[in-house]
């Protein structure tokens, strides 16, 4: 192989480790000089098992091989070389020829040089592999780290739903509650309104009715209305209370009772046109429109749904 006085001007890359394989023993012990004055480390091997087994459990950068071996071609170990290992393989011969070349580069390997070669070419082609790798390296460092964030990022993305169900349900959760204590709460109040109406009215209607208390008639009547005021935002009747007028409202009331018309004029001292105004108005609030559609049936109904 020929010298090269110009190492000088060699350009040095990093320290690697590169495999000679090759089963001249006299080549083997050349490249060996010629790769370890370049800076890297160097072993070799002449025979084909060897080669197999150092490049399975070995960690080279680079690996020299020659085209012919004693024990077969060597092109045939590229594929086991490129199944163990990301090392970048320069194939060598002394006897080379464009066939030869153009098999080993669709075999795998990296370049293919011919022997003999200086050591500046050597240089060059070595240094030209080790970028190529740490290129390649780099870009498997960088799909590596991307798979690790897209997992990270997709097992946050779980957390955040798994979260944000959460958070949904607990919302639902909430919301049927406040739902259920506030239809407890309209139970309670109509419960109590109910109780206060059952339990109070009947016993100043029985006073009002005593002819010895004719004389609180108007009084008795006033406490009725009261009570009948303080329970009806209680009572489911509360929209019928806030569309009529108190006089509509104890209208109303004798209406449902079944007084007639002459009969409620002489209750409360009015007279029958007065009367049938009212009843006009109630119809016209209540948004009665169908004459025939009986009022006292009407109120009757509203009465009927509020005690069930």
């Amino acid at each position: 192989m020929k010298g090269d006085n110009r190492i000088g001007e060699i350009e040095m890359h990093s320290e690697c480790r590169i495999l000679i394989i090759d089963d001249e023993e006299p080549v083997c012990t050349t490249l060996e000089d010629m790769v370890s004055s370049l800076g890297h480390k160097a072993e070799s091997v002449m025979q084909v098992p060897a080669a197999i087994d150092r490049i399975r459990n070995g960690c080279h950068d680079v690996i020299l091989l020659d085209v012919f071996l004693r024990e077969g071609r060597s092109l045939d170990l590229i594929p086991e070389i490129n199944q163990n290992t990301d090392a970048l393989v320069i194939v060598m011969s002394g006897y080379a020829d464009k066939e030869t070349a153009i098999e080993a580069l669709r075999s795998g390997a990296f370049d293919f040089l011919e022997k003999p070669f200086d050591i500046g070419f050597l240089s060059h082609t070595i240094n030209r592999a080790l970028q190529a790798l740490e290129a390649s390296r780099k870009i498997k460092q960088l799909i590596s780290d991307l798979e690790q964030k897209k997992a990270s990022l997709m097992t946050g993305q779980e957390h955040l739903e798994s979260l944000n169900n959460n958070l949904f349900q607990c919302n639902t959760a909430l919301t049927v509650l406040a739902q259920n204590i506030e239809r407890e709460r309209d139970e309670m109040e109509k419960r109590v309104a109910l109780r206060l109406k059952s339990l109070v009215v009947p016993v100043i209607t029985k006073l009002r009715n005593d002819l010895s208390l004719h004389k609180y008639e108007f009084e008795l009547d006033m406490l009725i209305k009261q009570i009948e005021d303080l329970t009806t935002d209680f009572s489911p009747e509360a929209k019928l209370a806030a569309a009529l007028s108190q006089a509509e409202l104890r209208i109303a009331s004798l209406i449902k009772n079944g007084l007639t018309t002459e009969e409620i004029s002489e209750h409360l001292h009015v007279s029958p046109s007065t009367v049938r105004t009212h009843r006009k108005n109630i119809r016209r609030k209540l948004k009665i429109s169908n004459s025939q559609y009986s009022l006292r049936t009407f109120l009757a109904l509203r009465h009927n749904v509020s005690d069930s």
